[in-house]
């Protein structure tokens, strides 16, 4: 495989050199950015493909500029995305193949000089084609045919390649991310945006934080029971007493209590608080109001203090903990959209974090304030949406800036730039404003054709020699001879090929 390398100012008829001297059926022609003959050129590209299938080429382009990728593409040439993606591939099978998928004519073939002795039409032209003199000048101009042949490939040919010095080139600037941008507004600074989103819904939960105490045992104790009658009376159990003082506390009898039928005839029942805590841990003698039909018939007395109400410690939901819960929730969901969204992105995108929108469809906790609960748990539903960049067309953007800032006279090396994206400056829904810097190497521009005219028919060194005083030169000219036994580059010039490489 024979790889080309065009440099940018070689015209449309320099090209159809090239490839009519190429040694090999497989060629690989590289188009930088800039080529003054094929960037943005339908004609020239239509041009490009009828003849390299007029010479039988298996020919694959690797372009830098994405326009004339999508015209070169239209005009029926096969793209290739890098030198070395092409130089690993099957050109001749993949010619093969867009030929097929473009409904390209076949390869033209060598007409023959005789037609098949079915055609009578043409009979009597033929035959005065083959006289004697037609014969003649036929054999003579076949021998001419095969001696061009000949000398054509037996000719010597050179390789020269160049490694000029490059020189650093780095620029920075501001690049704004616009939402519904079609395509890099190289004037304004502008790249394409878009924004995108995704629902999602999930359960998280917090400890409550409030604590309180809370009434836990009842109290216990005795009272008696007096019979203000003369008639036995049974108190049964359940019968209500209490207090007569501030807040009344109620107590139940435990057990039924039978009071025999003296006056102030007693009978000793135990009782339990109605209400936990130690508001049922009274003093004696103040438990002293029987409630009911019994309050007539006897007297009540607790002869002895009442104890055993004690209280416990509590979480409660606060108001606090639902603010909380909720902030909790949409940060981790926040988290987790954003780390979905940017696995989902296209190639060179971004999503810079200050523009995520998060919006909560619905939420639901399951306690309600001063619930007593450890643990306060919420379901939400959120709606969360970013502003995606396209980083690759920052790089363009930067790219462009870069070859302004190249010296007169010298072009930038593409493959060796490299990008870096700084910090986001500011950011909204629909825009985002961003830092970007890129640094790439430049290296002169060398008209090859007057390289090749200069160094014609001079031996290796002295064109060495000559190279090194014209040009300044990371490494020492590197000179490929094929055919030739005198070991000195061919006399004629189109035989010369030279391109440059960055180092």
């Amino acid at each position: 495989m024979q790889v080309i390398q065009l440099l940018g100012p070689e015209n449309i008829t320099v090209i159809r050199n090239l490839l009519e001297l190429s040694v090999d059926k497989d060629v690989l022609l590289y188009v930088p950015r800039g080529c003054e003959a094929l960037e943005n050129n339908a004609v020239n590209l239509t041009l490009l493909r009828r003849w390299a299938d007029n010479l039988t080429l298996h020919l694959g382009l690797v372009i830098e500029d994405r326009g004339t990728q999508v015209l070169a593409k239209a005009a029926g040439l096969l793209v290739l995305p890098s030198i070395k993606a092409g130089q690993q591939v099957n050109l001749h099978a993949l010619d093969l193949r867009r030929r097929r998928s473009r409904g390209l004519p076949t390869r033209p073939t060598p007409s023959l000089l005789f037609r098949h002795p079915d055609q009578d039409a043409d009979e009597p032209v033929l035959r005065r084609l083959l006289g004697r003199g037609g014969a003649l000048v036929l054999a003579s101009a076949a021998f001419l045919m095969l001696a061009a042949g000949v000398i054509l490939f037996v000719l010597p040919s050179a390789t020269v390649t160049l490694q000029p010095v490059s020189e650093p080139v780095q620029a920075s600037m501001e690049i704004l991310g616009v939402s519904g941008l079609s395509e890099v507004n190289y004037g304004l600074g502008q790249v394409p945006a878009r924004v995108v989103s995704v629902e999602r819904e999930t359960f998280d939960t917090i400890e409550t934080t409030n604590r309180r105490d809370v009434p836990d045992g009842h109290a216990e104790g005795t009272v008696v029971f007096a019979n203000r009658t003369s008639i036995p009376i049974t108190v049964t159990k359940g019968t209500v007493v209490r207090t007569s003082f501030g807040e009344n506390v109620r107590f139940f009898t435990v057990a039924d209590a039978w009071v025999p039928g003296e006056l102030y005839a007693t009978a000793r029942v135990g009782i339990l608080a109605a209400e936990p805590g130690p508001g049922g841990n009274v003093p004696q003698l103040t438990i002293n109001v029987v409630e009911g039909e019994l309050a007539a018939q006897v007297d009540v007395l607790n002869d002895s203090r009442t104890s055993g109400g004690t209280v416990r410690r509590v979480s409660t939901v606060d108001g606090l903990d639902k603010v909380n819960l909720r902030a909790k929730l949409s940060k981790r969901m926040q988290e987790e959209a954003y780390n979905e969204l940017t696995a989902a992105l296209d190639r060179g995108e971004f999503i810079p974090s200050e523009s995520l929108v998060i919006s909560i469809l619905h939420e639901e906790f399951d306690h309600k304030v001063d619930d007593i609960t450890g643990e306060l748990g919420l379901t939400m539903r959120v709606n969360v949406s970013g502003l995606a960049v396209s980083g690759a067309d920052g790089e363009d953007l930067l790219l462009r800036l870069l070859e302004q800032r190249s010296k007169p006279g010298y072009y930038l090396l593409t493959d060796s730039a490299s990008f870096e994206r700084g910090e986001v400056i500011s950011a909204t829904a629909e825009e985002a404003l961003f830092r970007m810097s890129g640094r790439a190497a430049s290296a002169p521009m060398i008209e090859t054709q007057a390289v090749s005219s200069a160094i014609a028919g001079q031996s290796v060194e002295s064109a060495k020699e000559y190279l090194r005083n014209r040009f300044a030169l990371r490494t020492e000219p590197e000179i490929q001879l094929s055919g030739s036994l005198l070991q000195s580059l061919p006399w004629w010039a189109q035989r010369i090929r030279v391109q440059s490489t960055a180092g």
